[in-house]
């Protein structure tokens, strides 16, 4: 037994399965410290017979997915939806292998979601743990050999699905006079580079370029979550706003827009860039401006329904807005028109013209 003690803390039990390391302390009692290293010894040989049939323990498995969503840059609200049906999954059915869990059961599980929750909240975790299970399946270690979310159907839904609605450029004028002033350089960048949020929160000087007049936004949107440069020209605003920052900048700080909070895990404080937007600050001042809620990611879409409108040719926009796809910029300039009455137009114009003649 790998066992000792350590003046002035307790046991502690250390030992080493295939070169990783296991530990934990400190017990009050030799014998504590011996069960609880049996304990953990046995769940790790089966968590490795597990892994050698090409079976894991679902909690293994969610914190692997887990894990690989926040090194990957994922968006927080994928990561937290993630979060939050994986730990329903887990009170569901308990420290199981991932085996357990038949598409009989996994049906079950949803239908006890939409029961207690909604069908919209089923859905939710439907998606995001058959894409959980599906990763693991991917992997080159092949943890689990299927995924018992795959081919389950949606739920169908009575409450219909909203348009998003796309702000016009007088009102994120107003949203902006809205803001405090030390909110309103992190909106107008986030206005004039039509860039995500966590791009904007990743940006760093070393990505601004005053002389050539550009920014690079790193972006990870695409099949391989691969990290991916993309120049964007300044305007004269970005060019004014950014300007102003770095005259003010703190040089021992490498972000554009950096925040300092405590982190609990630690117990320290600490420096980084920005992991979040601020939503708060958001919502207040969509009220202060008498606007409609509109989140960050609408930003976007306002300044590229400004391009699309006035004849900007459609590369040139895929390429501001970071889209690895040119069908994801159709999709997205799709919403923004307004096909519909266009549509209309045409109809009512053209079946009226039998009525002129008459008349």
């Amino acid at each position: 037994m790998t066992v000792y003690f350590k003046a002035g803390k307790g046991y502690r039990y250390d030992f080493m399965v295939k070169g990783k390391r296991y530990t934990k302390a400190w017990f009050k009692g030799k014998q504590a410290a011996k069960t609880a290293e049996v304990k953990r010894r046995e769940e790790v040989e089966k968590k490795q017979e597990l892994e050698a049939t090409g079976d894991m323990a679902l909690l293994d498995l969610l914190n692997l997915r887990l894990d690989y969503l926040l090194d990957r840059a994922y968006s927080e609200s994928h990561y937290k939806k993630t979060k939050l049906a994986a730990q329903r999954l887990l009170d569901y059915f308990g420290k199981v292998p991932c085996s357990v869990i038949t598409r009989l059961k996994a049906d079950e599980f949803l239908m006890a979601v939409v029961k207690e929750r909604t069908p919209v909240a089923g859905n939710n975790d439907l998606k995001v743990l058959r894409a959980a299970f599906s990763w693991g399946m991917k992997r080159g270690q092949r943890f689990i050999q299927d995924n018992p979310f795959a081919g389950l159907e949606t739920f169908p839904s009575d409450k219909p699905k909203e348009r998003k609605k796309t702000p016009k450029s007088d009102e994120l004028d107003r949203m902006i006079e809205a803001a405090q002033p030390k909110h309103r350089p992190y909106l107008w960048v986030l206005r004039e580079t039509l860039a995500r949020s966590i791009e904007v929160h990743r940006l760093t000087w070393n990505r601004v370029n005053f002389e050539e007049r550009y920014v690079e936004l790193e972006t990870r949107k695409n099949k391989n979550r691969e990290p991916v440069l993309r120049r964007v020209p300044m305007t004269d605003k970005l060019y004014e706003v950014l300007s102003n920052l770095y005259a003010d900048r703190d040089p021992g700080k490498e972000w554009v827009f950096w925040t300092r909070s405590y982190n609990a895990e630690t117990g320290r404080m600490e420096e980084g860039p920005y992991k979040r937007g601020r939503y708060s600050m958001l919502q207040k001042l969509c009220r202060d401006a008498g606007v409609d809620y509109y989140s960050f990611h609408r930003f976007r879409a306002s300044g590229a329904s400004v391009m699309d409108n006035n004849g900007a040719l459609l590369p040139g926009i895929q390429h501001i807005l970071g889209h690895a796809d040119r069908r994801s910029t159709e999709i997205y300039l799709e919403k923004l028109r307004d096909v519909e009455r266009d549509a209309m137009d045409v109809y009512e114009r053209e079946s009226r013209k039998d009525d002129d003649k008459v008349a």
